[in-house]
C-alpha cells in the first residue's frame, strides 16, 4: 500500500507555471469571445472582432499578474487572516490598474471613441465622465481574485504532496537506520566482544557482574526491536537507552571509558529522531577511545539555545583531518549506514533548512559533533 501511495505521489509533478497562467488567461478570452458571439447583434456591436480587445485584454491581465506570483511567494508565513486580506488587496490593487486599461481598450474598437485622442488629451467624449473608466470593476476584481485563489490552491496542494513525499522519506530512512543499527548489533563483532566480556567475568568468579552485563545487553537489544523508528522519542529515553548501550561498553573498556552528561532538565521532555545519538558515540568509542592506551572521555550535552535544542558529542581522542576521518568511516563495513551519511540524510528531512551538523576538531585535542534542531514536545505530556 506505501509504495502505491508512493508511486502516486511521484507521478503527481507539479505543472508549469506559464502553462497553467497562459492557459486561464486564454480561457478568459474563449469565454467572454463566446458570450460576445452569443449576444451578437444586440450588446456586441462589432461581431467577432470582438476576439482582438480580449485577447489585448487577457495580454493586459497576464502581465499584470505576473507580480502577484513573486508576491504571493513571501506570504506563505503569514496566517489564514492576514494572508486573506494580503489577496484580497493585492487583487484589489492589480484590478485598479488593470479594469481601466481593460475598458480603453474595448471602447478603441467602437467606431464613436477617439483612443488616440483621448490619450493624447486632445478629445475627449463630452459625454464621457473618469469614473466610467472603472466599469464593470466587480467583474475584472472577481477574475483577479480567482486568479489569486488559484494560484494559493493549486500551490497548497502540490506542497502537501511534497510534504508528504518527504514524510514517506523520513519512515524509509529511519526503518534503515533501525536496520542497519541492528545489524551492527547483532553482527559477529559486537557480539564476540560483549560475550567475551562476559566470559570473562565468569572465569574470574564474578558471577553478579556477568549475569549484571548479560541483563543489560537483553535489555538494550529488546529496546531497539520494540522501538518504532517512525516516530521521534523524548530526549530522555533516548538518553536512557544510550546509557545501557555505554555500560555494557564500560564493561570492556573499564577505566579506559568514561562518561560525562551535561543535559540541561528542561530539554529532557524535548523530542527527537530515534537511534540519533548512538551512532556518534559509537563513532567516538571506536575511533578515540579505541585508539587510546590510557582510555579518555566522551562528552555528552543537551541544550537549548534560542530556541532550538543542540546536542553535542565530544570525545579527547586523537586529533586527525576531519575529512580524513569521515573518509574512514565510510570506508569501515558495516559501519557507514548508521553513521554520519545517514543522520545528514535523516536531518535534512526532518527538518529541512531547519537543522545545523557540524563537526570539529577541539582545540586541544578530539572531534565535536554538534546538532542544532527545531524544539518540539509531545503532545501526550
Amino acid at each position: 500500500m506505501r509504495t502505491s501511495v508512493k508511486t502516486y505521489l511521484d507521478e503527481k509533478s507539479k505543472p508549469s507555471f506559464w502553462l497553467l497562467h497562459s492557459i486561464g488567461w486564454f480561457c478568459y478570452v474563449i469565454i467572454f469571445a463566446f458570450d460576445g458571439l452569443f449576444f451578437f447583434g444586440e450588446f456586441n456591436t462589432i461581431g467577432v472582432e470582438i476576439f482582438y480587445p480580449l485577447i489585448l485584454s487577457g495580454l493586459a491581465a497576464a502581465v499584470l499578474t505576473l507580480p502577484l506570483r513573486y508576491f504571493y511567494r513571501h506570504c506563505w508565513s503569514l496566517s489564514a487572516s492576514n494572508l486573506i486580506l494580503v489577496t484580497i488587496s493585492a487583487s484589489f490593487i492589480v484590478t485598479m490598474i488593470w479594469i481601466p486599461i481593460k475598458n480603453l481598450v474595448m471602447w478603441s474598437f467602437y467606431e464613436d471613441f477617439d483612443f488616440w485622442g483621448f490619450i493624447s488629451g486632445e478629445y475627449i467624449e463630452p459625454k464621457f465622465k473618469w469614473f466610467m473608466l472603472f466599469m464593470s470593476m466587480s467583474n475584472a476584481f472577481f477574475m483577479i481574485l480567482a486568479w489569486s485563489s488559484l494560484y494559493f490552491g493549486i500551490n497548497y496542494h502540490y506542497r502537501l504532496i511534497e510534504e508528504k513525499l518527504l514524510h514517506l522519506h523520513a519512515n524509509k530512512l529511519s526503518h534503515i537506520a533501525q536496520i542497519k543499527m541492528l545489524r551492527y548489533q547483532i553482527n559477529p563483532h559486537f557480539l564476540f566482544n560483549t560475550l567475551n566480556a562476559i566470559s570473562t567475568l565468569v572465569v574470574k568468579g564474578n558471577k553478579n557482574k556477568a549475569n549484571g552485563m548479560l541483563v543489560k545487553l537483553a535489555t538494550f537489544l529488546r529496546y531497539s526491536l520494540d522501538n518504532d523508528p517512525e516516530k521521534k522519542i523524548l530526549l530522555y529515553e533516548e538518553l536512557r537507552a544510550l546509557m545501557l548501550y555505554l555500560e555494557i561498553e564500560k564493561t570492556r573498556f573499564d577505566e579506559r571509558l568514561s562518561i560525562e552528561f551535561q543535559v540541561e532538565s528542561c530539554t529532557e521532555k524535548m523530542l527527537v529522531p530515534s537511534l540519533l545519538l548512538q551512532p556518534l558515540v559509537e563513532n567516538s568509542i571506536k575511533f578515540a577511545i579505541a585508539n587510546m592506551i590510557l582510555g579518555g572521555t566522551i562528552t555528552i550535552s543537551a541544550q537549548l539555545k534560542k530556541q532550538k535544542l543542540v546536542l553535542m558529542v565530544a570525545d579527547n581522542g586523537p586529533n586527525l583531518d576531519v575529512n580524513r576521518k569521515l573518509k574512514h568511516e565510510e570506508n569501515e563495513k558495516g559501519h557507514s549506514g548508521v553513521g554520519i551519511k545517514n543522520i545528514k540524510e535523516r536531518l535534512n528531512v526532518l527538518y529541512p533548512k531547519r537543522h545545523t551538523f557540524e563537526i570539529a576538531n577541539q582545540q586541544s585535542s578530539g572531534f565535536t559533533v554538534t546538532i542544532s534542531i527545531p524544539v518540539e514536545y509531545s503532545w501526550t505530556d
